[in-house]
């Protein structure tokens, strides 16, 4: 919608964890290099923790990016699950072939299959997100099939991401033998001020942005300032931002169209904010609250008029298509006539 209007040859801020977006801050090398490491030396139990949107997806799917054509990946989102179905989601993810719904039975089928990758010579990784989610007895299972291997080395590796109440839970007494086989920890932190601004500027240029500055400096502050440095509400209030300033036709992004935007989401209890800032915002005065009525109906009239326009020029182009669709008929029938 606003690509156009600021230059840029697609969305730069998006919530989807796209590996070609990401942004190598000091503290994402590090902990990419630590799970690299891990990954390349086989090193069995890593455990990475972030907050919410802190970019740890996005990492990991950087490296499988690079390492896809050398191992089977199991990855497996649902954790809120009892350690027999969290077997079958991992059977399911390896496509392993399982004729029993008995947990041993599909706990010896994956050993089977694990031998048979290790002989062949492939590397299996199992990546668990939202690992601070799983029961303690989900995780006890995740502990005895990390159990599965030679007597030289693992048969698999185990990934476990989570935010940082994972590591909380890992602490508890019942795991005790877990956290021994953790061979590799890694916390990703938030982004600072620097890296705040870089990482817009980075993400703008990646999308093919042909001014590196569309967001002034006072609102890259604000960026920071109401996102704490964290990278999926860094793209929240930047995306929407882009779509403020363009029904306003707003060249470039300033600290006043961050607070709007901030202000706005909070209003309507759709912006997350990290704890350690979030705060109870003021009721408005009814006056404000008129303006901002107002200032959110004129941007909707001006984007109703853009869809129109669009509109418009789709009906446009579809007529053109029909017309040469027509030329193109007669001028082959003239063709086969000729040729007769």
């Amino acid at each position: 919608m606003y690509e156009r209007f600021y230059g840029l040859r697609e969305k730069p801020f998006t919530l989807s964890p796209d590996p070609s977006y990401l942004f190598m801050s000091p503290k994402h090398e590090n902990v990419y290099t630590h799970l690299r490491y891990a990954v390349v030396e086989n090193k069995g139990f890593v455990v990475i923790t972030g907050e919410i949107g802190s970019g740890k997806t996005t990492l990991i799917n950087y490296l499988l990016a690079r390492i896809r054509g050398a191992v089977r990946v199991a990855y497996v989102y649902n954790t809120r699950v009892s350690p027999s179905q969290f077997l079958k989601l991992v059977a399911r993810e390896l496509e392993i072939p399982v004729e029993t719904q008995d947990k041993v039975g599909i706990f010896e089928a994956l050993n089977r299959f694990l031998l048979r990758e290790y002989a062949a010579g492939r590397r299996v990784i199992l990546i668990v997100d939202e690992a601070q989610n799983l029961s303690l007895s989900t995780l006890e299972e995740i502990r005895l099939i990390s159990n599965l291997e030679t007597q030289k080395e693992p048969l698999w590796q185990i990934i476990l991401v989570g935010q940082p109440e994972l590591r909380r839970k890992l602490e508890h007494p019942s795991l005790k033998q877990l956290v021994q086989r953790v061979t590799v920890y890694c916390h990703l932190e938030p982004l600072d001020l620097e890296e705040t601004k870089a990482y817009v500027r980075h993400r703008l240029r990646v999308a093919g942005a042909k001014r590196e500055d569309l967001f002034t400096e006072e609102a890259l502050e604000a960026v920071y300032r109401y996102s704490r440095g964290i990278p999926r509400l860094i793209n929240l209030i930047c995306d929407t931002a882009l779509v403020y300033g363009f029904a306003d036709g707003i060249p470039r992004i300033g600290a006043d169209l961050i607070e709007t935007v901030v202000e706005d989401r909070r209003r309507s209890g759709l912006f997350f904010e990290p704890a350690e800032t979030a705060g109870e915002v003021p009721s408005p005065e009814a006056g404000d609250l008129g303006s901002r009525v107002r200032d959110l109906e004129q941007r909707v009239r001006v984007l109703e008029a853009l869809v129109g326009e669009l509109s418009e020029r789709l009906e446009f182009c579809r007529s053109l298509e029909r017309e040469w669709r027509e030329i193109l008929k007669n001028l082959l029938l003239f063709i086969n006539i000729k040729s007769s």
